[in-house]
């Protein structure tokens, strides 16, 4: 299963070239990562860090860029589950334009996290299952190179 959704891109997330800031694409992951606990599995992600202790931080992210994107622009942004590991879980985020073309993706893996201690702990088991209904193949995360 994919997550999806449309967003707006603001003027304010449209660098001096008149193309969207690269920074604002990460801005728009972690927002629509957030959305998708709500949307998805029925709480808001602040409840899961602050009341259930548990956190999901970025430790590596590679992205890739294949079209601009403009002031006014509505991509649908995409999210899907890589990879669940016993601490971790890699993350595809893409979006695409009105005409279902790619405009850029990333893969962020996390790390499972204790926020109390900040230290890596083992993947919850009821979110390991909730992951799994995201679980894509690798051959389904979209890649511009190959269009």
């Amino acid at each position: 299963m994919i997550f999806s959704k449309k967003i707006r891109y603001r003027f304010g997330d449209i660098d001096d070239a008149g193309i969207a800031y690269y920074p604002s694409f990460f801005h728009y992951f972690h927002c629509h990562f957030e959305d998708w606990w709500s949307d998805a599995f029925g709480i808001k992600y602040a409840e899961v860090l602050h009341d259930r202790n548990f956190g999901l931080p970025a430790v590596r992210i590679e992205t890739d860029f294949y079209r601009p994107i403009r002031y006014g622009d509505e991509p649908r942004i995409h999210l899907a589950v890589l990879d669940i590991g016993n601490r971790s879980v890699e993350l595809g985020f893409w979006m695409t334009d009105e005409e279902d073309r790619l405009l850029c993706r990333a893969r962020i893996r996390t790390v499972a996290a204790d926020m109390r201690t900040k230290n890596k702990r083992d993947l919850p088991p009821e979110w390991r299952e909730a992951f799994r209904r995201f679980l894509i193949p690798e051959e389904s995360f979209p890649d511009g190179r190959k269009e």
